[in-house]
C-alpha cells in the first residue's frame, strides 16, 4: 500500500508518513520546481525520506520529475486547480481577460504535465461553442483518439511541442481537427523548462485573421515576461 509504513497498526508512524508527504508537497507548492536537495532543506526531512516519499507520490501522480527537478503532478493540479508553476494562474489572469474581452472568443491556458496537456483556465467567449474545455481537463492522447481527435494535429499540443524547442511562433488550425472549430495557439515557456500555451477557439471553423494571431501571441508574451520577474 502506498504511503503506508511497514507496520500499518502503528498510528504514530502512519501520521509521520502523511505529515512527511504533506511537507514535501507544501515545499513543492512554494518552490514550484526543485531538486531533492532543495526539498530536503525546505522541508527539514532527511534526504532518504524525501527520496522515498517522492517515489511513492510519483506513483500516485502527485509529483512529476523532469530533468532532475520535481514539481507537483497532474493529480495535485487537478485537486487544487493550480499548475506546477505556482504563479501562473495569478499572473496570467489579467492578460487572458484582456484577450477574451478584445476578441470575444473562448480563451484557454494550458500547461504540459507528465507528458499530457492540462487545461488550467478557461475564459468563455460571447458565442456558444461546441467543444468548450473545462479547467483541470487532462485528456490522454488515447482518450483524444477515442473522441475522434488526432493529438498530433491539435494546435495547443503542437504549441507545447514548439515551446520545448524554443519555437514561439503561433500554431494555427483552421477546421483541421474538427470541422466546426478553428484554433490559434501561442507557445508559452515557463520557468525551469516547463511549457504551456495560450489558445483561442473560434466556433464554426472560420478562418483566423492576423489580428487574432497577433493578440494571442502578445498575450503569451505578456505572461512569460511577468513570470520572468522576481516575485
Amino acid at each position: 500500500m502506498l504511503l503506508s509504513p511497514t507496520d500499518d497498526s502503528a498510528d504514530g508512524a502512519s501520521r509521520a508518513v502523511v505529515s512527511g508527504a504533506f511537507a514535501v508537497l507544501t515545499s513543492l507548492s512554494g518552490l514550484g520546481s526543485a531538486r531533492v536537495s532543495d526539498l530536503q532543506r525546505d522541508s527539514g526531512l532527511p534526504r532518504t525520506t524525501v527520496h522515498r516519499l517522492l517515489s511513492q507520490l510519483e506513483q500516485l501522480g502527485a509529483v512529476d520529475r523532469s530533468s532532475g527537478r520535481w514539481r507537483l503532478g497532474p493529480a495535485m493540479v487537478r485537486l487544487a486547480a493550480v499548475p506546477a508553476e505556482p504563479r501562473l494562474r495569478s499572473v496570467a489572469r489579467r492578460p487572458l481577460m484582456d484577450l477574451a474581452s478584445a476578441m470575444g472568443e473562448i480563451v484557454v491556458l494550458s500547461v504540459e504535465m507528465a507528458g499530457e496537456g492540462m487545461v488550467i483556465d478557461v475564459l468563455p467567449g460571447k458565442r456558444p461553442h461546441p467543444h468548450q474545455p473545462e479547467p483541470g481537463l487532462t485528456p490522454s492522447r488515447a482518450t483524444l483518439v477515442e473522441m475522434g481527435f488526432d493529438p498530433a494535429r491539435l494546435a495547443y499540443l503542437r504549441a507545447h511541442e514548439q515551446a520545448r524547442r524554443g519555437d514561439l511562433r503561433p500554431v494555427i488550425d483552421v477546421a483541421v481537427v474538427a470541422p466546426d472549430v478553428s484554433c490559434v495557439a501561442a507557445p508559452l515557456r515557463l520557468t525551469h523548462g516547463g511549457v504551456g500555451a495560450v489558445w483561442m477557439m473560434i466556433p464554426g471553423g472560420a478562418p483566423i485573421s492576423a489580428p487574432f494571431v497577433a493578440a494571442t501571441r502578445r498575450t503569451a508574451g505578456r505572461i512569460a515576461s511577468q513570470l520572468s520577474r522576481p516575485s
